[in-house]
């Protein structure tokens, strides 16, 4: 499932609803989840799985229903993504770009838990067919 967000100049970027992006760290994996009804879910994990082991992993936890879960609501303008994930630690900004493919997300990230700033690319992965 995508959103189709048409740009300037006829094109299109999509968010991807049917799949993880993720972010590799040395120690740990950082996952985004976006949802249609405008909700998107942030969790970070250790990796000491091959990452597609890790995605599946997260994916069958990293629900709406997940009572603990970081989660806050997203806007898509143009292909400018912007992002609020709350959790009971507190609140996690993203902002920045999704790819004109859809398959990886550009982002900037403001913790207000422990004043972090940084930067990363969310690779897209796609979930296993069930």
């Amino acid at each position: 499932m995508l959103e189709d967000v048409p740009i300037p100049g006829g094109i299109h970027v999509r968010l991807r609803f049917d799949g993880l992006y993720a972010e590799q760290g040395q120690a740990y994996t950082s996952f985004l989840r976006f949802f249609p009804t405008g909700e998107g879910m942030a969790a970070s994990v250790e990796h000491d799985l091959p990452l597609e082991e890790t995605v599946v992993s997260v994916a069958a936890w990293l629900l709406p229903e997940h009572p603990y879960a970081s989660r806050g609501p997203y806007s898509v303008e143009d292909n400018v993504l912007s992002f609020d994930a709350t959790s009971r630690e507190g609140l996690v900004e993203y902002l920045g770009v999704i790819a004109p493919h859809g398959m990886e997300l550009c982002l900037h990230s403001h913790s207000h838990i422990n004043g972090h700033r940084a930067y990363g690319v969310y690779r897209y992965q796609r979930l296993p067919s069930s």
